[in-house]
């Protein structure tokens, strides 16, 4: 189900819009379209530790910035640049949120943070989209989809901040529980009540966390076919990204850092399982850069678990000593030793040597299993307390 929710019940993008482009000192205009209707401790929100990551930075800037955590040394200069061309001929200005799953059915530190960032770049002039579309559905029986909370929690801190929402249309798109459906079904109705041909002159501004679009943007160099992205792609539209920095790998807590940089290294691994996927189901190739990251996460992996083993073999403890629970450490041990077991099967490929399909099957499964296990073990996500809604706003308020 669908709701378009407008402020002030206004039609909307019907004005004839100027732009100057002041790099190439030359005037754009848009065309006139008539658009119709206490798991863990507390981590400081507002610390300096977690604002070092600029959310207008490039693709390839972000990565850089987080390299120490992710497997970036192949990732090409064609895929860091941001699909741009045509941004400013855009017709329309469409920005997506991606919700994250709610915790106890309330918004998260991590959902958070990607509503603050878009509301930042609102208020500061720096975004000027024409709708906003939440993208979420129900995760694990919640009595309310995570983009009904994302556009209750985005409303708050507007209304708490001021910041003007006039000419904004908002579309709240829960249907299914992933973010490829959902955005799929975000195009066919804007095609429904647009037009083709005015889809194919939009521009989206996608917004998430850092590590989840550039795991985006990778499976979408690396596995066509299998990228939530395509769609996109095929209508003609442009679209950029927006990060909003994961706050936990920054955290001075060293047990949310160390379980912030698992999370992360967890979804690194998520860009291999999708090229498997697609190998099995659509004969894609497994790219040599893939089965390079496999290893060079695994040892990541190896070395942070190595790092904690280590830390309890010794008696000094002291304030920056990661304090792990004992069911996280054996998921991420046997995890460890699956993930091994999938490189040792899928090492002949990138020799050239065939692999009987049931191997692969078998690998993929594994490997499957083995995310699924850490992604839903370890997660220093928490729910947003009563005082940081309240210091969120007044955060932002202050802002810009």
């Amino acid at each position: 189900m669908k709701y378009y929710l407008a402020t002030r019940g206004q039609d909307l993008f019907s004005n004839l819009i100027t732009e100057k482009n002041k790099r190439n000192n030359t005037t754009l205009h848009k065309k006139n379209i008539n658009f119709k209707n206490n798991k863990f401790s507390k981590i400081d929100l507002g610390s300096k530790e977690n604002k070092n990551i600029n959310s207008d930075l490039r693709l390839h800037e972000i990565a850089d910035k987080i390299e120490y955590l992710l497997s970036t040394d192949g990732l090409s200069e064609s895929a860091a640049q941001d699909y741009l061309s045509g941004h400013l001929e855009s017709t329309l200005h469409i920005a997506v949120i991606f919700c994250k799953s709610l915790d106890r059915n309330q918004i998260t530190v991590e959902f958070a943070r990607r509503i603050s960032t878009i509301l930042a770049q609102i208020k500061t002039g720096k975004l000027k989209p024409d709708i906003i579309a939440f993208l979420g559905g129900q995760f694990n029986q919640a009595e309310i989809s995570s983009a009904s909370a994302g556009y209750i929690y985005f409303r708050y801190l507007s209304d708490k901040s001021k910041i003007n929402l006039s000419g904004l249309n908002f579309i709240i798109e829960h249907s299914y529980s992933n973010f490829q459906d959902n955005l799929s079904i975000l195009l066919a109705s804007l095609e429904n009540k647009y037009g083709c041909e005015a889809i194919s002159r939009c521009h989206f501004t996608l917004i998430s966390s850092d590590y989840h679009l550039i795991r985006i943007s990778e499976i979408h160099k690396l596995s066509r076919r299998q990228s939530i992205l395509t769609p996109l792609l095929r209508s003609g539209a442009t679209w950029t990204y927006l990060f909003a920095a994961y706050p936990f790998c920054v955290s001075p807590d060293p047990t949310l850092a160390f379980l912030g940089r698992i999370r992360v290294l967890a979804n690194e691994l998520s860009v291999i399982l999708v090229n498997l996927n697609g190998h099995l189901e659509s004969n894609d190739f497994i790219s040599k850069e893939n089965f390079a990251r496999l290893c060079e996460t695994n040892r990541k992996l190896k070395m942070m678990l190595r790092k904690i083993f280590e830390q309890g073999s010794s008696l000094n403890f002291t304030k920056n000593s990661i304090d792990t629970p004992l069911d996280y450490w054996e998921v991420l041990e046997q995890s460890m030793f699956q993930i091994h077991e999938v490189q040792i099967i899928l090492a002949p490929l990138i020799d050239g040597k065939p692999i009987e399909r049931i191997n692969l099957i078998k690998a993929r499964d594994i490997f499957m299993n083995a995310l699924k296990d850490i992604k839903l073990t370890v997660d220093p996500d928490r729910p947003l307390t009563h005082s940081e809604w309240a210091f969120s706003a007044k955060e932002l308020k202050f802002e810009g």
